[in-house]
């Protein structure tokens, strides 16, 4: 697989193109890049993918907290997928204002594009005005058609990034987990943090996230924790600690039966159930036993 930076490193070479965010790769994605791939195997074309970054809706709206992926990330599981080319183009006001018949010349003429894949609310050029109809009409004087794959539904909706995002505001990391295919994850270096959990018994990693990362809201959750190849269960808290100071949200995940020290290091979290909301105790002693009901749940959880 070749990963290309821009549109206009790519030889012009007949190709099924599939086009779009890709946010986070989660199950609709995959269906649709699926069957692209397939189409283009059994007519012998390239298969080549069209991503962005940074997001749409960041550059021309300022929307944050936002993505379910970094590009990193998303560049990792798209590489898992039978794809011969993978094109992330830098996505700039600039390119938003370019014209759909403009985009759709440049797919054809650098990319040799004979296919577009796409979603059903797919659109590209300036105030989004290629929509289906508009590039079924380029096709047919250009020469490509448009395949346009449905939402894949999911327990009376749509799987989509929009539904991800909404449900880890919801705290609903389960559901994410359903869209996804795979648990939710978010990943940072471990910082040092305020330390009041080895004073109670509780040590925890606080993992330092991308400001623009969506993230679970605030509560208490069971967690794989990755740290290298290895893998541990874990209590994540997500919040300000209301017991002790209502301070700056953090992500602190106490790492069960666990005793290293690894500031410095790269730790995932794959999120796996709520527990609970975050709320103040009237001590430290019962913010205690509940940390240990927390973790006794956890690890009956991870077991099965």
């Amino acid at each position: 697989m070749q990963i290309l930076t821009d549109l206009t490193h790519i030889h012009a070479e007949p190709s099924v193109l599939i086009v779009g965010y890709f946010d986070g790769v989660h199950r609709g994605h995959r269906h649709l890049i699926a069957q692209a791939g397939a189409s283009g195997r059994r007519q012998g074309l390239r298969v080549v993918l069209l991503t962005f970054y940074p997001h749409p809706n960041v550059v021309l709206h300022g929307a944050e907290p936002f993505y379910l992926s970094t590009r990193e990330e998303k560049l990792a599981l798209l590489a898992q997928l039978d794809l011969d080319i993978i094109i992330i183009q830098h996505f700039t006001p600039g390119l938003a204002r370019t014209r759909a018949a403009q985009y759709v010349a440049w797919l054809v003429e650098r990319a040799g594009m004979r296919e577009m894949w796409v979603g059903p609310d797919f659109a590209l050029g300036y105030r989004r005005e290629g929509d289906i109809p508009f590039l079924r009409r380029a096709g047919a004087e250009r020469g490509f058609t448009v395949q346009v794959v449905d939402h894949l539904e999911l327990e009376g909706g749509p799987i989509s990034s929009s539904r991800i995002r909404q449900a880890l505001r919801a705290g609903d990391v389960a559901l994410a987990a359903r869209c996804l295919g795979r648990p939710y994850c978010i990943q940072g270096p471990v910082v040092i943090g305020a330390q009041r959990g080895h004073t109670i018994g509780f040590p925890t990693a606080n993992v330092a996230v991308p400001p623009e990362r969506a993230v679970p809201a605030n509560g208490v959750y069971a967690a794989w924790a990755r740290l290298s190849d290895q893998r541990y269960p874990a209590v994540i808290n997500i919040g300000t600690r209301p017991t002790f100071d209502n301070g700056p949200r953090t992500i602190e995940a106490h790492l069960l039966d666990f005793e290293r020290d690894i500031y410095g290091q790269r730790l995932g979290l794959d999120f796996v159930a709520r527990l609970r909301d975050e709320r103040r105790f009237s001590s430290v002693d019962e913010l205690v036993a509940q940390i240990q009901r927390d973790a006794d749940r956890a690890r009956q959880l991870l077991r099965r």
